[in-house]
């Protein structure tokens, strides 16, 4: 299976989550999904990760995690780099629906809200070395996180995408 990133929308990740971005002419812009747990053992931290830059023309998928207590958010840091999100929602009882796997490129002003139980790949810097700050609550039961593997790898397909920046 190969993915053509799109360019990130408000519309087209809706199934997915939010986008953090400001548009229009309004003070604020409030986010409904940031801090939505269904349980009352979830507390929320943030902590914030420096990613490393991806430079290959294709990235291989081959495994993808899930958080079933708590959306998880990505806010850039610095502006100045796009990154690669790919996600994918959850069956009725919390398998990976393949179907709905999508990749999108954030602008660098733009980050995300995983909604509760979305299937992710890392998120994943583009164009240079980056940090964002990442919130997720947890319940500290072992269970908040879990994964799946692909049977066969995905491929990311980032030639465009990277002929574009050029």
């Amino acid at each position: 299976m190969r993915l053509h990133p799109q360019l990130l929308s408000d519309s087209a990740f809706a199934p997915y989550g939010e986008v953090i971005e400001h548009t229009g002419d309004a003070p604020r812009r409030p986010m409904a999904v940031p801090f939505d747990a269904p349980r009352a053992d979830v507390h929320f931290g943030m902590t914030v990760n420096r990613l490393p830059h991806v430079d290959e023309p294709v990235i291989h998928v081959e495994l993808l995690e899930r958080h079933p207590h708590s959306p998880q958010t990505f806010i850039p840091l610095g502006g100045v780099t796009r990154s690669l999100v790919v996600v994918a929602c959850s069956t009725p009882d919390g398998a990976l629906d393949l179907s709905t796997l999508r990749a999108f490129i954030c602008a660098p002003n733009q980050g995300v809200v995983y909604r509760l139980a979305v299937w992710h790949y890392a998120f994943t810097s583009i164009d240079s070395h980056t940090e964002v700050a990442v919130i997720l609550g947890r319940t500290h039961q072992g269970d908040d996180t879990e994964y799946t593997r692909l049977q066969v790898p995905v491929e990311v397909m980032l030639q465009e995408v990277r002929r574009a920046q050029a």
